[in-house]
């Protein structure tokens, strides 16, 4: 006899285990068989892309997107407004989606002026120039972007073979700019979670920021708690860590090497003194008039 479906995932077997039950371990089970389909659409995900670039492959896990994992992996942090989102094929054939960036402010790297990237997929599927079948489009769970978005983006280094990028957490890294708020499409869940802060660095608005659970964030809180961070090294010196990781001192990648300003690579011993922070880095993204 054939077994059935799900006779090898305990998820499943839960589930199917789940009928008559109290609403309330029914609640769990959901929840539970929900985290299942998500970590394994995550999954995929990775080895999609890692077959795209082997060189780099991407950690995409459905728990991840903390602050201190957003400036770890990023190597440009930039802010700025999506001026047009365009799709093709480059010349190997890959399908692309590519966003055209005017950036405001750069808090990471040497990004200026507009900027353009792509990720990999379609905009919308279409056929191949036989017709005998159809390109496809962005994975679902990669980032989304439409003209006339506010963002703040943490991208990661561009792949080595297509070029591509992407945002660090995937879409953990790209956030919204609003009226009085930012968020990213996961609601800022665990943004602030797990976060060991040398007490001296946080302020009255970080408090608030670190307190806060998901949900928006004022923009200037977030943008002023990230600024800081990038300038004062917090990560590279060990004054910012994820909790379950002490003393991690993972250093951000380096500067892409078509960057026309490359960064100098960082020290791997903290400075002896913090430099003071730079007063023109800390004026608030202006007002887009929405």
């Amino acid at each position: 006899m054939k077994p059935r479906l799900g006779d090898s995932n305990p998820a499943l077997r839960r589930r199917d285990s789940s009928a008559g039950c109290h609403p309330a371990e029914e609640t769990r089970v959901r929840e539970g068989w929900k985290m299942t389909m998500r970590r394994t659409a995550l999954g995929a995900l990775a080895v999609a892309w890692a077959a795209l670039d082997p060189t780099h492959a991407m950690t995409l896990t459905a728990d991840g997107g903390n602050i201190v994992e957003l400036l770890q992996q990023s190597n440009d942090i930039v802010v700025g407004r999506v001026g047009s989102v365009t799709d093709g094929l480059d010349e190997r054939g890959i399908p692309y989606t590519e966003v055209t960036l005017t950036i405001a402010e750069t808090i990471r790297g040497s990004r200026s002026g507009e900027y353009k990237f792509r990720q990999f997929g379609l905009l919308k599927p279409r056929p191949t120039a036989d017709g005998k079948r159809k390109m496809m489009t962005a994975p679902p769970g990669f980032p989304k972007y439409a003209k006339g978005e506010d963002v703040v983006l943490f991208l990661r280094p561009a792949a080595a073979w297509t070029g591509f990028r992407m945002p660090a957490g995937v879409t953990r890294g790209k956030f919204v700019l609003g009226p009085g708020r930012v968020e990213n499409d996961m609601a800022n869940v665990g943004l602030f979670s797990n976060l060991d802060v040398d007490r001296g660095l946080v302020t009255e608005p970080d408090k608030r920021l670190l307190t806060n659970a998901s949900g928006p964030l004022n923009p200037e809180a977030f943008l002023s708690f990230v600024r800081r961070a990038v300038q004062d090294r917090w990560i590279e010196t060990g004054r910012m860590t994820r909790t379950h990781k002490p003393g991690a001192r993972t250093l951000p990648p380096p500067s892409d090497p078509e960057d026309a300003n490359p960064q100098p690579p960082a020290p791997t011993t903290p400075a002896p003194q913090t430099a003071p922070l730079d007063p023109k880095t800390d004026a608030t993204f202006p007002r887009t008039g929405r």
